[in-house]
């Protein structure tokens, strides 16, 4: 069985949201088990076969991630996108993540929905804003969930990088390597919603680059020489 991660949120009854994990797929390594990634170089009937095995999965609708910031409305026929709203029971959001923050949110109505893919360079192109930009709620009827990704102690980036977000309160730590620092992502996401007014925010403790069994990791592989990894999927609807 496939083992998901549902948000300890406030969401209406109608929603439907889950994170889904690298168990219970039928991909072999490195893309061990639940790879939902097409794009990654693992056997396509395998990745079509776990898609299956989401709940809601003929519903999904999925997104061709370029980590820029633009916004869809689904149902759409042009999906190279990083962000997705919808407002009908027959289009669900999703997002792919291997250390990426994902990020699910819906209005207190349950009526309207989006999902959200934030690395680095999302998080710089103000991704989620676009997303709060783009619904129809206001932003203080809205309820966000910031899903598993990689946690700051395993982040290091060089200082030139992390220079970007010195807006930011408290989103980095200093490193052991020269001219590097550790990168709060999830913390800069935490930070980005609050900005724009929404001030019901739940957050996974989860670390993708800790737990090896749940969750594929990008900067994990790199470390342990591999070609690549899968990807998990972050999801979102009504019911």
């Amino acid at each position: 069985m496939i083992n998901l991660i549902t948000p300890d949120w406030p969401a209406p009854q109608s929603v439907v949201a889950y994170t889904t994990t690298r168990a219970g797929g039928a991909s072999s390594s490195p893309y061990t088990s639940l790879n939902v990634g097409l794009h990654v170089g693992d056997n396509p009937a395998r990745v079509t076969h776990n898609r299956s095995l989401l709940p809601h999965h003929e519903k999904i609708g999925w997104l061709n991630q370029v980590h820029g910031s633009r916004v869809v409305t689904l149902p759409a026929t042009d999906i190279e996108a990083d962000a997705a709203i919808s407002r009908s029971r027959d289009a669900f959001c999703a997002v792919m993540t291997a250390d990426c923050v994902p990020v699910l949110l819906t209005n207190r109505q349950g009526n309207e929905v989006a999902a959200v893919h934030a690395g680095w360079q999302g998080l710089e192109k103000q991704v989620i804003a676009a997303t709060v930009a783009a619904m129809r709620s206001s932003s203080d009827s809205l309820l966000a969930w910031i899903g598993p990704a990689i946690s700051v102690r395993h982040y290091e980036v060089p200082s030139s990088l992390a220079a970007k977000f010195s807006t930011y309160t408290n989103v980095t730590q200093p490193a052991t390597s020269a001219d590097k620092v550790m990168l709060d992502l999830p913390q800069i996401a935490l930070q980005q919603l609050q900005a724009l007014g929404i001030a019901q925010i739940s957050q996974s403790p989860q670390c993708t680059y800790a737990d090896s069994k749940l969750f594929f990791s990008h900067r994990r592989s790199q470390h342990e020489g591999a070609t690549s990894t899968g990807r998990m999927v972050s999801v979102i609807g009504f019911r």
